[in-house]
């Protein structure tokens, strides 16, 4: 985090030893990983490094320290770091908790309720799963491009939810919100290492041209409440950001007359009401180009426009029933928010069923999938081929 280097090195410089002094008995934590070491808990702080009196770290030496420990419970393991750390623990520059696959299915409400305890630690950090591999791995895994791996995580979160639609983020307000929510389920974006991790939290992952291991982002995690329940795929994920109006574009591929084609979708917008107590109207607007044709269709034909217009609102709704149904019958896990939908237009229905609403009644809600997606007037790609080869 480059404020956190702001704070350590100009803090000193502005105003003077005395709060330099002070400054510098902080153990300054950007990142938390917490895992399970059989049934204990295991918690790993990764801590920025202080310059060393008035000068900056010195070129190649380490700007993090990894401080670790185990215990009975999480606030056992974080007294463990407490005492093995010859300075105080500070949380209030926390910006990513990682969490491990096992954290996760036991429930991540021990984890919410060790951190709301802590008045140091703000809740606006991202919250992420470490899939296929333990946490306290990934906040240990080195970047070229950032000073801190926590910020790292921070920046790809951040650049792939603005640039990938499949991609979301997750804060610890957000999930605790929506397991709180009456009737909505969260999700949580997943982190995984590619390439060796002993080499990739070695200094010389940043020193050379093509780092031996990095981190990427991987398929959004389903909760039921504060549990794990499963993963969805990546095409899954746009689809869960559309129905959340999350996303204004996306790239959907559809098989047309025996070949593909893709609509660079833009302008997208879903909106959730009821029908009544069990039904609910899904209207998706939106409007597209074609990107990608694999055959000499001639898109320049208004019928032929309409004929895959008609084939790519059929295609999507399809889709998005698919996954509808996955979640309701597979997961239970209605991220969707339709049961808080009901809680707000029919509170005394709701009443009656929000005890046994994910195992029970989630599945009994009808879905109706309205979608008016339209392709502006377009000429033949063919012929624009042609135009720009004369």
């Amino acid at each position: 985090m480059k404020k956190i280097l702001l704070v350590i090195s100009l803090c000193f410089i502005l105003t003077g030893c005395g709060n330099y002094a002070e400054l510098d008995k902080l153990a300054i934590v950007t990142g938390v990983a917490i895992d399970k070491d059989g049934d204990d808990y295991e918690i790993s702080y990764l801590v920025a490094n202080s310059p060393k009196g008035q000068t900056s770290s010195k070129e190649g030496e380490a700007k993090t320290t990894v401080y670790s420990g185990t215990g009975e419970t999480i606030p056992d393991a974080a007294m463990i770091i407490e005492q093995k750390s010859p300075k105080k623990i500070y949380l209030g520059h926390v910006n990513v908790v990682i969490i491990s696959e096992e954290i996760a299915k036991d429930g991540f409400f021990k984890v919410a309720d060790w951190l709301f305890r802590n008045p140091e630690a703000r809740k606006q950090f991202y919250l992420l799963l470490a899939k296929d591999e333990k946490a306290k791995n990934i906040i240990k895994i080195i970047s070229p491009l950032e000073s801190f791996p926590s910020q790292s995580i921070a920046t790809l979160l951040e650049s792939n939810r603005d640039s990938i639609s499949a991609s979301t983020t997750t804060t610890y307000n957000n999930f605790v919100g929506y397991v709180l929510e009456q009737g909505a389920d969260p999700i949580v974006p997943t982190i995984t290492i590619k390439g060796d991790v002993k080499e990739g939290s070695d200094q010389s992952n940043i020193e050379t041209t093509e780092p031996t291991a990095y981190l990427a982002l991987g398929p959004l995690a389903i909760f039921k409440e504060d549990k794990l329940v499963g993963y969805v795929k990546a095409k899954e994920s746009e689809l869960i950001n559309l129905i959340q109006n999350k996303i204004k574009e996306i790239k959907y591929t559809l098989n047309y007359n025996d070949d593909d084609i893709t609509i660079d979708s833009y302008n997208l917008k879903t909106k959730l009401s009821l029908k009544d107590e069990w039904h609910v109207n899904l209207n998706i607007t939106g409007t597209g180009n074609i990107y990608n044709i694999n055959s000499d269709i001639d898109i320049s034909d208004p019928k032929e426009i309409e004929k895959i217009e008609k084939k790519w609102n059929k295609s999507l709704q399809k889709s998005l029933k698919k996954l509808i149904k996955k979640m309701q019958n597979e997961f239970k896990s209605d991220i969707f928010g339709f049961g808080n939908k009901i809680y707000s237009t029919y509170p005394q229905k709701w009443n009656q069923v929000k005890d046994e609403w994910n195992d029970k009644y989630f599945k009994q809600v009808k879905v109706t999938i309205n979608s008016n997606l339209k392709i502006p007037d377009t000429g033949s790609l063919k012929d624009t081929l042609t135009e720009a080869k004369k």
